[in-house]
């Protein structure tokens, strides 16, 4: 299978409703999500590639792709965070992603 290529929609996850089972890290298939300090689940922004296998697994439904997700799920904190420092293209398509998704917070 060819890697997908961006700009990607991603997941927003609120990580109130989050219950830290596990089962969204457990599904994707790029290591996009990961369990944060505190056990809930946590985006790893560049490397969601919009397979979207977390959504359905969820057991509290806490994870929605961008266009679906509840504009307060968007603008809480600490949800997602980077890998790496981003290239001077994965900024821009941050920044449009911020815009476009009406997203509030973003990692410092």
């Amino acid at each position: 299978m060819a890697e997908k290529t961006g700009p990607f929609q991603k997941v927003v996850v609120d990580q109130d409703i989050c219950i830290g089972c596990g089962a969204c890290v457990s599904v994707c298939p790029y290591q996009a999500l990961e369990l944060d300090e505190n056990g809930k689940a946590r985006l790893i922004w560049d490397l969601c590639k919009d397979d979207f296998s977390c959504v359905p697994v969820c057991p509290v439904n806490c994870i929605w792709k961008t266009s679906e997700a509840p504009d307060s799920a968007k603008g809480k904190a600490n949800w997602y965070r980077f890998s790496k420092a981003l290239s001077d293209a994965e900024k821009k398509e941050f920044e449009d992603w911020k815009a476009k998704y009406k997203i509030a917070w973003a990692p410092a």
